[in-house]
């Protein structure tokens, strides 16, 4: 594993979480999508299953239909279910899961007891283009990632190793799986450009000049499998090009503590809706009432 991951950037460990993982993610997106079109009061144009009748894996579909219309229609709100979902119970068993940890610590070169910080943990979703062309005429941003380093989005002066992993369905090539270029970590940092998006996350894209040296790999996965990779493997995720399925991949980067110039970066949460100095004066005044 250790020899390949130096030689290749990369290692993929087959089954290592169970698929009730999935299952539960699954029906969490399903149950929070449900409650933010009720809080935000978002008029789908169909009648959605009622949770309890779904089936896991059978009703996917009902998911993809689910997400992909509050996208088109409000398509701001879908930040509210990245940032829930990753400190739900159910994702923090992932995080959590020991035998990832286990395998991070080992490609770091790091002993059993050593610790190791999780940062920037998140399941993405990525719609098919094509399916949700009402959101992009409200002003949503067009995101395909291009060829980029995992160093270039993290904090200052760290050492990490990076995971992808796909949930809730197999990603497969038409899903736009994640690609690499094979080796592409010996050579360090390249050469990148920074590119300021209005409405969208900065990207920080290697030249192509770069890219185009390396034998470039797709790699589809299943469910439960998780690729580490190099912070220094180039790689990027693919388009998805099916027609009405949203491609679901969790990320995470796991990073030495003992590293000389690891500093953890400070929490930061800010409130979607009003402050602590107002929430405080509405609290009060709710008690004089």
């Amino acid at each position: 594993m250790i020899k390949n991951f130096n030689n290749c950037g990369y290692h993929i460990e087959k089954n290592i979480y169970p698929k009730s993982i999935d299952k539960e993610i699954f029906f969490i997106y399903y149950d929070l999508g449900i409650s933010l079109v009720r809080r935000n009061k978002i008029n789908l144009n169909f009648e959605p299953k009622k949770i309890e009748n779904l089936i896991y894996p059978n009703d996917i579909r009902e998911l993809d239909k689910l997400l992909i219309a509050i996208t088109n229609i409000d398509y701001k709100s879908i930040g509210e279910l990245y940032d829930t979902v990753c400190y739900s119970s159910t994702f923090l068993k992932f995080i959590g899961n020991s035998k990832i940890e286990k395998i991070a610590k080992e490609l770091l070169g790091l002993k059993n007891y050593s610790t190791v910080y999780c940062y920037l943990n998140r399941i993405l979703i990525q719609a098919p283009l094509e399916a949700i062309s009402s959101a992009f005429k409200q002003g949503a941003v067009k995101k395909v990632y291009g060829w980029h380093q995992e160093i270039m989005y993290t904090m200052p002066d760290t050492r990490l190793v990076a995971t992808w992993a796909p949930i809730i369905r197999d990603t497969t090539t038409e899903h736009g799986a994640i690609e690499i270029c094979k080796g592409s970590h010996k050579e360090g940092v390249f050469k990148a450009s920074w590119n300021e998006i209005k409405g969208s996350t900065t990207q920080i894209l290697v030249d192509e000049d770069i890219v185009n040296r390396y034998e470039k790999i797709t790699i589809p996965m299943k469910t439960g499998d998780v690729l580490f990779f190099h912070q220094n493997l180039i790689h990027r995720s693919g388009r998805n090009l099916t027609k009405e399925e949203v491609r679901f991949s969790l990320v995470a980067q796991w990073n030495d503590c003992s590293y000389i110039g690891f500093k953890v970066p400070l929490p930061v949460f800010k409130s979607r809706t009003i402050g602590a100095k107002e929430n405080f004066d509405k609290l009060l005044s709710q008690k004089k009432n």
